[in-house]
């Protein structure tokens, strides 16, 4: 979304449900950023309402009316290990703490924006489930995928979508070798089930920047990238990211 004539503004903010985005400035009076629907909002009109930041005083820009297209999401059935669909007490406990931890670091935002260059695929492969697709391990139905697969061999390199700073690296039981990385304003991109680990948390990447190698860790069934995107906490298609900047790198839509 793009805003002109704001005059003297310190920022400016769009809330859409029950999420807020920030804008960054183009000029003296044009801003310019980025909302997210989320997955499970219904069809139909809804409202996005701009605000703007002067001396900590809010005021109300607009109130735009929005229409949220309706999508069709196919399922999609797995085979994996018993454990990672029906988990033990310990392993609740423990997927339950990484999640706190996920979640605590994707609700900070850095103020500035951290990218310049329009963001790319991590790594060139067979997209081999989409954003979004209903997911059903060893028979029983669990959530909707909440990112891209890409298929690649074991080793492969992959590389930061785009500019920012590490913001956590993990092991976790269902997604393995994990890297997150703040781009600022609240977006960050998300790197699963990694062989290795290339980078430490607070190091600055640089777009294209080796982030680790293509694994099979934590649920999973086989090598492969699992690359997600989280606008202001909320989960988005990463090919809309793509798309939103001009689409740039390798890899292969469905």
């Amino acid at each position: 979304m793009t805003v002109h004539g704001v005059e003297g503004g310190d920022a400016v903010r769009a809330t859409f449900g029950d999420r807020e985005f920030a804008l960054w400035q183009l000029s003296d009076t044009t801003w310019e950023g980025l909302a997210a629907v989320d997955r499970e909002q219904a069809p139909g009109q809804a409202s996005l309402l701009l605000s703007v930041l002067r001396q900590q005083d809010r005021q109300p820009l607009a109130a735009l009316t929005m229409t949220v297209a309706p999508r069709e999401y196919p399922e999609q059935h797995l085979r994996v290990q018993e454990g990672m669909v029906h988990l033990s007490p310990e392993d609740q406990e423990r997927a339950a703490r990484e999640n706190r931890v996920i979640r605590k670091v994707l609700g900070r935002r850095t103020a500035e924006r951290l990218w310049q260059t329009p963001f790319a695929m991590p790594l060139s492969g067979p997209v081999t489930s989409a954003f979004g697709v209903r997911r059903v391990y060893n028979g029983t139905p669990k959530s909707y995928h909440s990112g891209l697969d890409i298929a690649a061999p074991r080793g492969a390199p992959v590389h930061a979508a785009g500019a920012g700073t590490v913001a956590l690296v993990g092991d976790y039981f269902y997604t393995g070798h994990t890297v997150f990385v703040d781009h600022g304003l609240g977006l960050y991109t998300a790197y699963f089930h990694l062989d290795t680990v290339a980078v430490r948390e607070e190091q600055q990447v640089a777009a294209g920047g080796e982030l680790g190698q293509v694994g099979s860790t934590g649920r999973s069934t086989g090598p492969h990238l699992h690359w997600g995107v989280y606008l202001s906490g909320r989960k988005a298609d990463p090919l809309s990211l793509l798309h939103a900047f001009g689409a740039a790198g390798g890899g292969e839509t469905p």
